[in-house]
């Protein structure tokens, strides 16, 4: 659709290492950490935006124009969003406490903050309530309500921003039970008892 950039009901894992990343002060791949998450928002939203065309130089002249190359766009956005995030304990989990740099989900305006941080142990599970995850594509479970996104696993801190291991995952918004085995783990201080898919840096290659 030409000058609309629709959004995903779920985060990327790019977004992810991006928030690792910031946290960090550094370059953080998928081969370094595992990663486990879902995701919470109340309404989707828009912005008219304008974008503008970028190479390794700059900013991109257009001499028709005798000016930056500037494109308006409408964007969708997600309001009220909520991200619990999953980590091994150690020093990447522990740099959230005093990140580096401004956490930010996606746009340069759309600032996060760590509101909590607490331990807690993830056990194994086949059969679970799942809701605000991601789950790669194909599941093997025909009565799972999802939609389908090619995403990108990890984007790289460069100009330009190439991704990397672009996978397809099932976006599973509403909760719902499913079944996956040797993917799924449930936090045991989780009241709601909903379970997260931990991706390994295996499942991310």
């Amino acid at each position: 659709m030409m000058g609309y950039q629709l959004t995903v009901p779920v985060p990327p894992p790019s977004t992810i290492f991006g928030l690792i990343m910031a946290a960090q002060g550094r370059e953080v791949t998928p081969e370094e950490t595992w990663i486990g998450y879902r995701f919470h928002f109340e309404a989707v939203e828009e912005d008219l935006e304008k974008i503008i065309a970028f190479t390794e130089k700059g900013p991109v002249w257009e001499e028709k124009l005798g000016g930056i190359n500037t494109v308006p766009i409408t964007r969708q956005f997600l309001y009220g969003a909520t991200l619990i995030l999953y980590l091994p304990e150690g020093q990447i989990a522990e740099s959230f406490r005093r990140p580096c740099y401004p956490l930010l989900l996606g746009r340069s305006q759309d600032v996060a903050y760590v509101a909590s941080i607490q331990a807690t142990s993830l056990d194994p599970v086949e059969l679970s309530e799942v809701e605000g995850v991601l789950l790669p594509f194909p599941v093997p479970d025909p009565s799972l309500r999802s939609e389908l996104f090619s995403l990108p696993t990890y984007l790289p801190p460069t100009v330009p921003r190439r991704p990397r291991a672009v996978r397809t995952f099932q976006a599973v918004v509403q909760r719902q039970t499913v079944k996956v085995p040797g993917l799924l783990f449930q936090d045991i201080t989780d009241s709601d008892r909903l379970a997260v898919p931990i991706f390994t840096p295996e499942k991310m290659a």
